[in-house]
């Protein structure tokens, strides 16, 4: 009989031989470990035990579901009002469908009791308290389509599609910086800075990112007015998995009244251009179907995508 209850102190060894049991894609850290499970879940200071739910059979766990929470609107905390299931993984078992819906539903039934009014499924730029580099790669896509039995577990509970993710990939062996007028326009009338180990923006970048090498390409006006900024982690352990140094885009931003005028594209650029310098070998990005000049800049730049992964949505009665 399967026994389901929260997280325990003596679970990580046997979550991390559920993890490396499951069939959760290639984009999934491997080989899963207790230390690795130990610095991207179980040491944030908000992980909570009892949204870390785990089914037991005879002694084995061969199935967790984590629920958890984005940050409120300035990223000073946690907002509670909504809720995500971030994955439910599941091993091979005769029971495996079963054992997935019931962890699930009691994953709906934490997130509501601390009062969620809306349910997610997935990760994402939004949900990324935990597993950041662990499922998914330069951030959190949702559930893979190349882990179609988990996405399977939200359809069969009711959820839909709301949004779809690509994963943007793009070797630097070779890279060359785009050679053209708008390009040498932005050389001329700017400064780029780059900053090793910036210092976090909020408490929820500290949070998200503790432990994760970051570096931050600032473009500047010559009188150092800023125009815009790529934030830029090394993804580690999963490009180690890999056998190559890869480098994750986490986010973009150009001030206001700049965008549109090409900053974007010269400052990712020139990033890439340094990166591979410092013998990165791969970048990745993931964009939201609905960033459109997200995902044309990354077409430019010559990424290709590698996968997509979709971001569930529930209904709340």
């Amino acid at each position: 009989m399967i026994e389901y209850r929260c997280f325990r102190n003596d679970d990580p060894p046997r979550l991390a031989d559920a993890w490396r049991a499951a069939p959760l894609g290639p984009s999934a850290m491997q080989p899963m470990t207790t230390a690795i499970l130990e610095a991207g879940v179980f040491s944030k200071p908000y992980f909570d035990r009892e949204g870390l739910l785990v089914a037991v059979d005879d002694g084995r766990v061969v199935g967790f579901a984590h629920a958890g929470f984005g940050a409120a609107a300035d990223r000073r905390s946690i907002d509670t009002s909504i809720g995500s299931t971030l994955l439910v993984v599941v091993v091979p078992h005769p029971a495996e469908q079963a054992i997935g819906d019931e962890l699930l539903r009691r994953s709906e039934g934490y997130l509501r009791a601390r009062g969620a009014t809306q349910l997610r499924g997935g990760g994402s730029g939004q949900f990324r308290g935990f597993y950041l580099g662990l499922y998914g790669g330069s951030d959190l896509p949702g559930i893979l389509d190349s882990s179609p039995a988990m996405q399977q577990v939200f359809v069969r509970a009711g959820y839909h599609s709301l949004e779809r993710v690509a994963v943007h990939r793009r070797s630097l062996d070779g890279f060359r910086v785009p050679v053209n007028r708008l390009h040498i326009a932005v050389r001329r009338t700017t400064v780029m800075h780059v900053i090793d180990e910036p210092e976090r923006r909020s408490w929820w970048e500290a949070a998200t990112t503790t432990g994760v090498a970051l570096r931050r390409y600032e473009l500047r006006t010559k009188t150092r007015e800023l125009l815009g900024s790529a934030t830029f982690w090394d993804m580690q352990p999963l490009s180690q998995a890999w056998g190559l140094v890869a480098a994750g885009l986490l986010h973009v931003d150009i001030e206001g009244p700049r965008r549109r005028q090409g900053l974007a594209q010269y400052l990712v650029a020139e990033a890439m251009h340094d990166l591979a310098q410092e013998g990165v070998a791969l970048v990745e990005a993931h964009t939201s179907d609905t960033n459109l000049p997200a995902a044309g800049l990354f077409d430019k730049l010559g990424f290709g995508v590698a996968e997509h992964g979709s971001i569930f949505a529930k209904p709340v009665g």
